[in-house]
């Protein structure tokens, strides 16, 4: 069961728009924000040129954030905020991205953003990143860019917020901006790391999204300027074109700084100040880019794009309206005038979306439907275009019945709006993600609200508080009309009913489309023009349902009640032998998360049923209850938080989830409802088959295949339980199969629930007793331990060579270390560590001394309870031409670690980047449910970690790790794996 779909895309939508807000652009220095000051709505642009248009209309900037704008035209913004404690997130915000670019120029904007890391000023190539890693900082993860086609973003997560560290942080900033040294020697050096994330990227589904996006927009400039740009540029590109860009775009006027973190704000903006006050430009300006023409809106267009190796077919009815389309003036007198229309008219395109998406869901749900997944989405891009586009996903033979699909929901919506309970559902899921974003305002980490700020200085838009959004927005709701959701989705998708009147149709995937005497593209017409021709009627209306599952019979007893005093958590067991584990935080405010396991897992599935672990994961969650439909759940769960997510772990089937304590009572009873009246139905079977059939046919053309169906059968011993089977095995088993299998131990298995987070200990006691604690005596043990034994690593080295029939030219390279299982903590803490080292000296050599990959990784995996089953591996994506040199090097390094050991420096870096991240596991929900609540009864062990987590790091020795590196990664011990493209090599 799955009855938060509508939450979970609510809540998205909410926060899309509702954060990301703008930021007052004052001439002088700030103090804190002045009240009134701007604005959110940008008046209507050119349409050929994006701008970064000042707001107009009066919103309050949240009082804490301070803003200014230097007078060399840098602006800034600096945030103090507490979550995490004693960190900050910094973002250098410049506005030029790859629309920026010459046709000459094409890719040197990201090509730039790499340069940044290879010497300026203060930190020549190979300083920079001796300075992150001496701060305890993770290269890629708490320092990273990113190029758009707008814009280029820098990123740094500072572990402390020291004063010595901020400087230094803004110097690196200082540096991008101003002090890029630029070269040869580093250009030639990154060239092939540029040109390995493009070979990274390249994919089928990246293929047909710039294939569709030339289709919409071919007439302006943006389908020309993807961000990773073109391979001949790139190969080519030298110092001169590389300044040329980065003098003429890297301009102070152009720049925006952002600091939020645990810090004194005062101090913080006066550095800001200090550190970029003297930037001044270094080139003339250039006028913005002529975006050039939209599409004439008037005549209809189709477009087919095949692709043998797509595992579906999308078809897509998109419509292009121009951005300065005054929408306002559409609804006029149908949209209240207040101080916020921009927020409010997107509040209420949110909402009908909503509403239309909840009907695609409900349909894919159907018998004979002929799609997998559908959707409506929008998107406002440069102050240029707005999109509106619906969308389905379907087998290639059956796009056809998909285009009618599409044509024919539209077109009802259109012509018949949306029922009043269908309005009152979406109303009461989008005021419940409200009261969640007000109630969680005290809680927001640090690097989203920088993230939120950087989007809104870029787009000119007002950052107000979650506190003043709920006031505006929750009562608003209320005072929506019905018919203006229908009238904006008119607007959006266009007046004139049906296709072929100023919609961009097209088919991108696997579907087939021959025809004797016809272009593809003249069928697609054909299809569409016959299907706007069925008439549509109103959707009927719906039986009302009520809630089946409220009473459990009498309360379970409380047997047991242990106070961990240390740990703060109480550990309660019920007569029925339900176990409950609880933890009380204020980490999230308003939010509980439930952790709940049951079973034996994938340990107890039948040798002779290999699939049904998948199958489960595959349909669990789309089957609804015995008494509810999935349908019915939807509408029964508007405007409650809840919902659990399947799945199957090898000692026990877990069923995660969150909710808010209001909500509680009606939380714990689906979830008792699923453990004892699943709904097997034969609709999530028929969705789990599409599902399946999409995914081997992504395996045939890509590495996933070979490394998803094979080498996990090879690492695990040839163990059909831990492999996933061939098609028509999966295919093959039945709903039955699970039922018999899964519902004796949903029903009777060893149950252990753990709850942490904001909520009233007696009420949670009261509300497990009526539900999970009234429920049948359950099974107290597991005794599976010699099963879980079994699985172990092949005894000798394995090395396999796979090949896979793609045009994508790209090949995976792969080494595996047999290492011991589950069980010892402070064992896995060295594994991390020394895996983490490795990857280190992988990245140095593989990365930055060939640039034959962009993002080599090692990784130490161990079985979730099996003991003799664990493996460090270590792998990359590489040019084909490249990998068994790649693989070669990947197992000297390893073997190079083992006669030689790790070094102090190594060592100590890697302690720093873990002791960081101990200190943030304190205050982390998630780290305590899985890691110290999950199992607290049956293996009070677990509790042991939290207590030592920072003395295991720091204890940790550079002996230790060298002999754990002796025992394991000697080249001897490597099993290695290739995933190359048929024919090359």
């Amino acid at each position: 069961m799955n009855p938060r779909y509508p939450f979970a895309l609510g809540l998205a939508l909410l926060l899309s728009w509702l954060l990301l807000g703008g930021c007052t652009t004052d001439d002088a220095p700030s103090s804190p924000a002045p009240k009134n000051k701007s604005a959110t709505a940008v008046g209507p642009a050119p349409a050929k040129r994006p701008t970064n248009r000042m707001p107009q209309l009066e919103l309050p900037q949240d009082p804490a954030l301070r803003t200014g704008k230097l007078r060399n035209g840098l602006r800034y913004a600096v945030y103090p905020n507490k979550q995490p404690e004693g960190r900050a997130s910094l973002r250098l915000i410049v506005r030029a991205g790859s629309l920026h670019e010459t046709d000459e120029q094409r890719g040197l904007a990201h090509f730039l953003e790499h340069m940044a890391f290879a010497g300026s000023t203060h930190y020549p190539p190979g300083k920079l990143v001796e300075f992150f890693r001496r701060m305890g900082m993770r290269v890629g993860a708490d320092t990273n860019a990113l190029t758009g086609f707008d814009r280029t973003m820098y990123m740094l997560e500072l572990p402390n917020t020291d004063a010595e560290t901020l400087a230094e942080a803004f110097q690196v900033f200082g540096d991008y901006a101003g002090g890029l040294l630029l070269l040869d020697e580093e250009i030639e050096r990154e060239r092939a790391v540029v040109l390995s994330e493009k070979r990274e990227r390249d994919s089928s589904l990246y293929r047909a999204k710039a294939a569709d996006l030339e289709f919409i927009l071919g007439g302006s400039l943006v389908p020309k300027r993807l961000p990773i740009g073109e391979e001949s540029v790139i190969r080519s590109a030298g110092r001169e074109q590389l300044l040329d860009f980065w003098n003429t775009w890297y301009r102070p006027e152009r720049m925006m700084i952002v600091a939020v973190g645990d810090f004194d704000a005062k101090k913080v903006e006066s550095q800001i100040r200090k550190t970029f006050a003297p930037l001044k430009a270094r080139a003339p300006a250039r006028p913005e880019p002529d975006l050039g023409e939209l599409p004439n809106p008037d005549v209809t267009r189709a477009y087919y794009y095949y692709d043998a190796e797509a595992p579906a077919t999308s078809v897509r009815i998109t419509n292009i309206l121009p951005y300065n389309l005054d929408l306002h003036a559409e609804v006029k007198g149908l949209l209240s005038e207040d101080s916020a229309p921009n927020r409010m008219m997107d509040l209420v395109i949110d909402v009908a979306f909503e509403m239309f998406n909840r009907r695609l869901a409900v349909l894919a749900q159907k018998e004979g439907a002929p799609f997998l997944a559908a959707q409506v989405s929008r998107k406002d891009e440069f102050n240029f275009y707005r999109q509106a586009t619906i969308e389905i996903s379907t087998q290639g033979e059956q796009w056809r019945e998909a285009l009618a699909v599409a044509d024919q929901e539209l077109r009802r919506v259109r012509d018949h709006g949306f029922l009043p309970e269908e309005f009152a559902e979406v109303l009461a899921e989008f005021k419940t993600a409200i009261e969640a974003m007000g109630r969680g305002a005290a809680n927001r980490q640090s690097g989203r609200i920088a993230n939120q700020i950087a989007q809104a200085l870029h787009d000119g838009k007002v950052i107000t508080h979650p506190h003043f959004d709920y006031g505006l927005l929750k009562p608003s709701l209320d005072q929506i009309p019905l018919e203006l959701c229908q009238r904006f989705l008119q607007m959006l998708f266009g007046r004139p009913p049906g296709l072929g009147e100023g919609f961009f149709v097209s088919v991108m995937g696997n579907a087939l489309i021959e025809e004797e005497g016809k272009s593809p593209t003249e069928v697609i017409l054909e299809v569409g023009r016959a299907a706007s021709q069925v008439p549509v009627e109103p959707l009927g209306e719906r039986e009302a349902v009520e809630w089946a599952y409220t009473d459990w019979g009498e309360p379970g007893t409380v047997v047991s009640d242990e106070r961990v005093a240390d740990l703060d958590l109480r550990l309660v067991r019920f007569a029925n032998g339900v176990r409950l584990n609880f933890k009380k935080t204020d980490f999230e405010p308003g939010l509980v998360r439930v952790w709940l396991r049951v079973g034996e897992g994938r340990i107890a599935l039948p040798v002779e049923l290999p699939g049904l672990n998948t199958l489960a994961d595959l349909t669990f969650n789309s089957a609804g209850l015995g008494k509810h439909s999935v349908e019915e759940l939807n509408r029964l769960f508007a405007g409650v938080s809840g919902g659990a997510l399947f799945r199957v772990r090898d000692d026990a089937f877990i069923l995660q989830g969150q909710s808010f304590p209001k909500d509680l009572r009606m939380y714990f009873q689906s979830l008792t409802a699923q453990l004892v009246d699943p709904g097997w139905r034969p609709e999530a079977l028929r969705q789990a088959h599409r599902v399946a059939q999409n995914m081997y046919l992504h395996f045939q053309h890509t590495p996933e295949g070979p490394l998803t169906a094979e080498v996990t059968r090879i690492l695990s011993g040839g163990d059909p339980r831990f492999a996933l089977p061939e098609e028509s095995v999966l295919l093959s088993r039945t709903m039955e199969e699970l039922r018999d299998w899964l519902g004796p131990q949903l029903a009777h298995g060893p149950l252990e629930v753990s709850v942490i987070g904001d909520f009233d200990p007696e009420a949670l006691l009261a509300i497990v007793a009526e539900t999970l604690g009234a429920l049948p005596a359950r099974a107290q043990k597991r005794d599976f331990t010699a099963e879980l034994a079994k699985i172990t690593f092949p005894e000798k080295p394995f090395n396999e060579t796979y090949r896979i029939q793609t045009q994508i030219d790209k090949g995976e390279v792969r080494v595996y270390w047999p290492t011991r299982g589950a069980g010892d903590h402070r064992h896995s803490h060295l594994l991390f560590a020394l895996a983490s080292i490795f990857e280190e000296r992988l990245r140095a050599q593989v990365r930055e001394k060939m640039g034959a990959s962009y993002s080599p990784s090692v990784q130490s995996n161990r079985g979730e309870a099996t003991p003799n089953f664990g493996y460090i591996e270590a792998g990359c994506t590489v040019d084909p031409r490249q990998a068994r040199q790649v693989q070669d090097l990947i197992v000297q390094i390893g073997d190079e670690l083992a006669r030689n050991g790790v070094k102090k420096e190594e060592l100590n870096r890697i302690r720093k980047v873990k002791l960081n991240d101990a200190r943030q596991l304190q205050r982390n929900n998630m780290y305590w449910l899985t890691t110290v609540l999950a199992q607290a009864q049956e293996n009070p062990e677990t509790l042991n970690p939290v207590r030592t987590l920072r003395s295991d790091i720091e204890s940790i020795s550079v002996e230790e790790l060298s002999e754990l590196a002796r025992t394991y990664l000697g080249a001897a011990r490597a099993s290695r794996v290739l995933v190359l493209p048929e024919g090359k090599e």
